[in-house]
């Protein structure tokens, strides 16, 4: 039986996926001996073939896939079992079979030369290979001799096939003769053949040819760490990442979840790089990605962060939260820009949009209370969480507009009573 397996990778770690078959009482079989290797952002697709005559029956087949923070098992069944023959027809296989069985092993057992495989020349002094091979219950003499017979070598040899190493000396003359004898109880084969000797040629001595340099090997780059040290990143601020790789060359991209580039740096050989994150940014989540590369080899690994507002948002006083834009774009007010714990704050969305996705997120980017306004209504209402102390929370709307979105932001601080 062959099962087919297909594993995506969508993570940085590199995953291992073993094989085992299980049977009704849930114990594990061996199935197949060695693991599968799946490499980090990479799809491993692989044929794991399965001996039903080794394994004996089971009723299903298990792969465990593990690696990193990853852990999950696939379950295939087994194939249709084979149903039993009748007890005639057994016995009938049977005989033929020991009929058969015995044909072929008279058969087998007759001794006969498969191969002598020595060349028709040689050069004087020079070593001879010759492969051979038989077949039958026997054994194998060889013998080396020259056209006068005087033997050069000789041996016996017991393993039906191989290499014969043999020396062909200078004094040998201008042909020596290869014979073998494969003998055993079932009878008697013999073959010889003639090789030529030609005497070497006599090389002249040269200057050695200076060989070229060696090309300096190229290292695979490998990224053993990647983290972003800012521990809160606002939009129109700077980001620092902290790295350890072998790359000699490299860039740091920051892409948004549609894939759009940002911004981007080189790495440096000290490992930290800072990049300047646009004010556009604030309220996505993004993607920091690190591209190392040493030749045409590259390695990548990236980590999620998330956008807050830059410190130049700021709230309207509260006169302005209550008054309509008469403007066509759209404007996010709220009905207080300082509340206590438990306070209900009213979102609006003034102007002309589509449908909006409000969220009161912490400084740490951590989204508490969300709630939806549609395109045909202006205003929803979320509760100010408990605190113990003065906190500043966000408040964000992602408002569409036609086929586009835009991100709006508002500052809510809570003080305790």
């Amino acid at each position: 039986a062959s099962y087919a397996l297909r594993v995506m990778n969508q993570t940085p770690y590199a995953l291992r996926a073993k094989m085992i078959c299980a049977n009704m009482r849930g114990k594990a079989l061996s199935a197949f001996p060695l693991d599968v290797q799946i490499a980090p952002f990479s799809v491993s697709e692989s044929l794991l073939p399965l001996r039903i005559a080794d394994v004996g029956n089971f009723d299903r087949a298990v792969v465990h896939v593990s690696g990193g923070n990853v852990a999950f098992s696939l379950e295939a069944p087994a194939p249709p079992r084979t149903p039993a023959k009748s007890r005639f027809l057994r016995s009938a296989a049977a005989i033929v079979g020991l009929t058969l069985a015995a044909a072929l092993a008279a058969a087998a057992a007759t001794p006969r030369i498969s191969l002598v495989g020595a060349p028709d020349r040689v050069l004087s002094g020079n070593a001879l290979d010759v492969p051979y091979a038989f077949g039958g219950w026997a054994s194998m003499q060889y013998a080396l001799k020259t056209a006068d017979g005087r033997q050069v070598t000789a041996g016996m040899v017991g393993a039906h096939h191989g290499t014969l190493h043999l020396s062909v000396p200078a004094a040998a003359g201008q042909n020596v003769v290869l014979s073998v004898n494969v003998a055993g109880p079932f009878g008697t084969r013999f073959a010889q053949q003639s090789i030529q000797v030609t005497p070497a040629p006599i090389v002249q001595q040269r200057a050695p040819r200076k060989l070229p340099a060696a090309r300096p090997t190229v290292i695979a780059p490998r990224i053993s760490e990647f983290a972003v040290v800012t521990p809160l990143v606002h939009a129109g601020g700077n980001v620092t990442f902290a790295y350890a790789t072998n790359a000699r060359e490299g860039e740091v991209w920051l892409i948004d979840e549609a894939g759009r580039l940002w911004a981007r740096t080189p790495i440096t050989p000290y490992g930290s790089s800072t990049i300047n994150v646009p004010q556009a940014a604030a309220g996505r989540q993004m993607r920091a990605v690190l591209h190392a590369r040493n030749g045409k080899l590259d390695d990548v690994a990236s980590v999620g962060l998330t956008i807050l507002p830059g410190a130049s948002v700021t709230q309207p006083p509260p006169s302005v939260a209550h008054t309509r834009s008469t403007s066509q774009e759209p404007a996010l007010s709220l009905s207080s820009g300082t509340v206590g714990p438990g306070d209900s704050v009213m979102v609006a969305i003034e102007g002309n949009h589509g449908d909006a996705q409000i969220s009161l997120n912490d400084a740490g980017g951590n989204s508490i209370e969300q709630g939806d306004i549609p395109a045909g209504q202006e205003a929803v209402t979320l509760s100010a969480p408990s605190v113990d102390h003065i906190t500043t929370f966000y408040i964000m709307a992602n408002v569409t507009e036609g086929t586009g979105e835009q991100t709006l932001v508002k500052k809510l601080v809570v003080s305790p009573r």
